[in-house]
């Protein structure tokens, strides 16, 4: 429990769990670093010291960790700003970084929801087509033997997610183009890795490593790549809407993510290329790294094959690729979510920065200025899971938790997805997106996992990332029903 008379004493102060004064000399250096490498410590014992919030020196600044308990004071607070502190985070200040700009107030969130979510039924026979070409181009070739084969697990993930997801966002030819896909793959990675080396940076030397950097210049590279190849499909647009104005006409425009955008604008100004390519890193960074950990924890449980085959074919075998049949694959999704509580990509969530002097409900005050987040430690207590750190991919099949057991289903106990009015607006789409991938991996391959250390996630500062060096065997099988035979 929270110490509230604590939270009212400590106003606008915060004490630290890794700061010391004694190395103001060196920029807290060690400071720095042991975030970097004990985030997880760190935030065990900041909440048993202090029994509420408290600063945490991070490789990005001093952020106050908040605890799960303040998650809806913090969301009814609109001066905490989930935009603000992304721009802050990510250096969007720099060009490399553009795509980490905000939109107007809400563009973003109102073209997935209402654009990308109401569409998801007629996007499921796609995206199973997509899945099944991705595995074409990628393993049939090479596993045509039906021998053990060593893959590179994480490399063709993220091309399977990004044309799943480009088939989806864009014109169609752009799943299909080799560029734009190595540009989406590279852009997504790159840009993470390179706003992380120039924010370890002091402040006075971010604009050269910004300017320089090798891996900043191979960012802004690839976005004038992408630009180049998006600005026709937008030109075309504009000309279109410009001739059904003048003809009297509603224009005929398909739907997709360009027109998701331009519907949620009403009229507002917004960047049309940093929108596309911010879209494009949230669902491939995302995505795939839940996808990676959920077959590298089959790689360590591999008694779930058997059920997990069994429940796809007798769904799929029922109701085909209709709406109703992702949402019956109850076992899958129950893996999913557990695999995401056993390791989100990040131990922390709803990160806001303060616009504006604000007193939460609770008496608490945050200056303007002051960063937060929250911390996602109810995933792993023992007061709100049973066993919290084995890994139970029938955890959430129990009936009596009701609508939290769904793997889209945020809440202050599972932080996944976040949570409130800026939970991942995508995760619909994403959670759509990984259970068609898996029912055609499970289906069609057996997976080996040799070495079972591979299933262990790394960790920097709050990030948890699905091991990058992962390598597991697969060998093709025969699948007992045919899935691209299958109806709506």
């Amino acid at each position: 429990m929270i110490d509230e008379s604590r939270l009212e004493e400590r106003g606008i102060h915060f004490d630290s769990i890794n700061e010391k004064k004694s190395q103001w000399w060196n920029l807290n250096f060690k400071a720095r670093k042991e975030y970097v490498q004990h985030t997880r410590t760190l935030l065990s014992d900041g909440f048993r010291k202090f029994k509420g919030p408290f600063s945490i020196l991070t490789d990005g600044g001093r952020v106050i960790m908040l605890p799960p308990e303040l998650i809806d004071a913090v969301n009814e607070k609109s001066q905490l700003s989930f935009q603000r502190f992304i721009e802050e985070h990510f250096l969007a200040n720099y060009d490399t970084f553009r795509t980490f700009r905000s939109p107007p107030p809400g563009l973003f969130e109102e073209a997935v929801m209402t654009g990308l979510t109401r569409s998801l039924p007629k996007f499921t026979k796609s995206l199973s087509k997509e899945m099944s070409s991705c595995l074409d181009d990628t393993w049939n070739h090479t596993l045509s033997d039906n021998e053990w084969h060593e893959i590179d697990i994480r490399k063709d993930i993220l091309k399977w997610v990004a044309r799943l997801s480009n088939r989806i966002f864009l014109p169609p030819h752009f799943a299909e183009d080799k560029e734009w896909l190595r540009v989406s793959v590279e852009f997504t990675t790159d840009v993470f890795i390179a706003s992380t080396i120039c924010r370890l940076m002091p402040r006075i030397i971010q604009w050269p490593m910004e300017r320089f950097l090798p891996l900043c210049r191979k960012v802004r590279r690839d976005y004038r790549t992408a630009a180049a190849m998006l600005q026709p499909v937008m030109d075309e647009r504009h000309k279109e809407i410009s001739a059904a104005q003048v003809e009297g006409r509603k224009p005929d425009l398909p739907d997709d993510a360009i027109e998701w955008f331009r519907n949620a604008s009403h009229g507002k100004e917004y960047h049309e290329i940093d929108l596309q390519m911010g879209l494009s890193v949230a669902a491939i960074h995302t995505t795939s790294d839940l996808l990676l950990q959920a077959l590298l924890n089959l790689g360590t449980h591999p008694e779930l094959m058997k059920p997990l085959r069994e429940e796809a074919i007798l769904v799929l075998t029922r109701h085909g690729w209709q709406k109703t049949a992702l949402y019956e694959l109850r076992l899958l999704d129950s893996f999913f979510k557990e695999t995401q509580r056993l390791k989100p990509i990040n131990m922390a969530t709803m990160h806001r920065t303060a616009t504006s002097n604000v007193q939460l409900s609770n008496g608490l005050r945050i200056s303007k200025g002051q960063r937060t987040a929250i911390s996602s430690h109810r995933m792993w207590s023992p007061s709100h899971y049973s066993d919290p750190e084995s890994f139970n991919a029938y955890r959430f099949l129990d009936p009596t938790l009701g609508h939290k057991r769904h793997l889209v289903t945020t809440g202050p106990e599972h932080l996944g997805f976040a949570h409130g009015k800026h939970a991942c607006p995508g995760r619909f789409f994403a959670a759509n997106e990984v259970k068609i991938a898996m029912v055609h991996l499970i289906l069609k391959y057996d997976f080996r996992l040799e070495d079972l250390k591979m299933a262990k996630w790394l960790e920097y500062g709050t990030a948890m990332i699905a091991n990058p060096k992962a390598k597991i065997l697969v060998r093709r099988r025969e699948a007992e029903i045919i899935l691209d035979g299958l109806a709506m």
